[in-house]
């Protein structure tokens, strides 16, 4: 049955909603001296937080809420069903388990559970509700797949709060460890993302077996109709907050792509790497190429690892401790290793093979200009990826900027003929030679002498000492090399095709 909403669309920038702001069964909180929620001035204890959630706020040098906890933390904390929308890097983790922790009391049982959809983010959510829980007194545990199921099944009789994946969760309700008969909190974290991952089903089987009496946030960086169905569904008039576009616009990072061969791709990131310094989040298509990348720039003295679905979930752990440490600098990922990454200060995400889909370029760029940081993304792309850069660009809807990287990387850039031949295959070459008069069958008969077939060369443009030179790109290398020749110049192909 349908169920009605209490809508508040905002944005990053402010409320645009006016009067439809307060709604039915919010409290008088709103309309304390308080409550600018946009004030930028505003902190943790002007919210009326209990003393132990600001003590775990100030311990871990929190003194002002984001635009996404502002906002929901206060109609949360009344009780009301959630829900967010509000892009990756906002905050939201913080502004679920606030209100959670206000209210929760630590009785027997597990009272609050938060679904995700990686095991990462399961252990990210758990470490931050740990910092808080432990003012409360509260304990928290993480379950997931990839991980001891004694040690949770050990620990739960004693947790009030689960932030665990779908799988794991249902393994250990049918084993009867797990029960969530009297929960007070159920939240979906990156719902669309489990969505896309195909939880749907599992979410629903989960959510079945809980009270019908408890509170449900759900928190999305986008809002599919899948989703909204789902709300329609379980939620009793929920407070729905607007705080990002469906996050095709990557607001806050700076986009910009480089046209690049395969052959220079590796040159291309270690220019960029050394001239602009910073914590890189660099992305593969394969897992495969994700560990031989890794290698290669250890080879050339960068701190880089690899993450990829092949790792065990210790190995992952690790390699996630070390970059969020700045033990490494450079993460080497998978899109499907990557969700979950919850790392603030990520300057620089690369996209070392573009995206067949739109949606993962703009869940890759996400994960740098978090919380009001700048960010820079740049997407490496060779001649016949340009459609689905345009793609990309339609989907985005803004222009990627050509980025102009200067030479001088630790790895040495070499002449891509492939790069620069056009649709025919073919490389053209301005030449000079010390002939008044060169003849076409002249320079035809010298390129022969060098293995080049009459049908693998065009002459073009003769002129007094000099002309241009079209040749299939299997034989350009032979060009520059040839004696006859005073000076040959690569004409190098503009960035974009027409």
């Amino acid at each position: 049955m349908y169920k009605g909403y209490k809508k508040i669309f905002l944005t990053l920038s402010g409320i645009n909603s006016g009067s439809n702001y307060i709604n039915k069964g919010l409290s008088d909180w709103y309309d304390t001296e308080d409550k600018n929620m946009n004030n930028d001035d505003q902190r943790f204890e002007d919210m009326s937080l209990d003393s132990k959630t600001l003590d775990a706020l100030n311990e871990i040098d929190f003194e002002k809420p984001t635009d996404v906890q502002k906002e929901s933390i206060a109609p949360a904390v009344e009780g009301n069903d959630m829900i967010v929308q509000a892009r990756t890097g906002s905050g939201k983790t913080h502004s679920f388990l606030i209100p959670i922790f206000e209210k929760m009391n630590g009785d027997d049982g597990v009272e609050a559970i938060v679904l995700t959809p990686t095991r990462e983010l399961a252990q990210q959510v758990e470490k931050e509700a740990g910092k808080i829980g432990e003012h409360h007194d509260i304990e928290t545990l993480a379950i997931y797949g990839g991980a001891s199921i004694d040690y949770q099944i050990n620990h739960l009789p004693r947790t009030s709060f689960v932030a665990g994946t779908p799988g794991r969760v249902m393994d250990l309700m049918r084993r009867g460890e797990l029960k969530l008969d009297d929960i007070d909190f159920f939240v979906l974290d990156e719902a669309d993302r489990m969505l896309e991952m195909g939880f749907l089903e599992d979410i629903k089987w989960i959510m079945s077996r809980t009270p019908g009496e408890k509170q449900i946030m759900l928190y999305s960086a986008t809002m599919p109709k899948e989703i909204v169905k789902l709300a329609n569904q379980y939620m009793e008039e929920p407070v729905e907050l607007k705080l990002s576009e469906d996050e095709i616009s990557a607001k806050g990072v700076e986009q910009y792509y480089i046209s690049v061969g395969r052959k220079n791709k590796l040159s291309v990131l270690s220019s960029l790497l050394d001239n602009e310094p910073g914590k890189y989040l660099i992305f593969c298509n394969t897992r495969k190429y994700t560990r031989i990348l890794s290698d290669r720039l250890r080879n050339h003295g960068y701190k880089a690892h690899s993450m990829h679905g092949d790792m065990g979930q210790s190995a992952r752990t690790k390699t996630m401790n070390k970059f969020k440490s700045s033990e490494i600098d450079i993460l080497v990922s998978t899109d499907v290793a990557s969700r979950g990454i919850d790392v603030d200060n990520i300057t620089h995400v690369v996209n070392y093979d573009i995206p067949k889909y739109e949606k993962d370029y703009v869940h890759r760029i996400g994960r740098t200009g978090r919380l009001g940081k700048e960010g820079k993304a740049v997407t490496l792309v060779s001649r016949d990826e340009m459609e689905f850069l345009d793609r990309i660009e339609d989907f985005v809807e803004s222009e990627l900027d050509l980025h102009d990287i200067e030479e001088g990387g630790r790895v040495e850039h070499e002449v891509d003929y492939e790069h620069h031949s056009d649709l025919f295959g073919m490389v053209n070459f301005r030449f000079s030679i010390d002939d008044d008069s060169p003849s076409r069958w002249d320079i035809e008969k010298k390129l022969e002498n060098h293995g080049i077939k009459h049908d693998e060369a065009e002459v073009n443009n003769l002129q007094e000492n000099g002309g241009e030179i079209k040749i299939v790109k299997s034989k350009a290398e032979k060009i520059p090399k040839m004696d006859y020749f005073d000076d040959v110049e690569l004409i190098e192909r503009e960035a974009r095709r027409e």
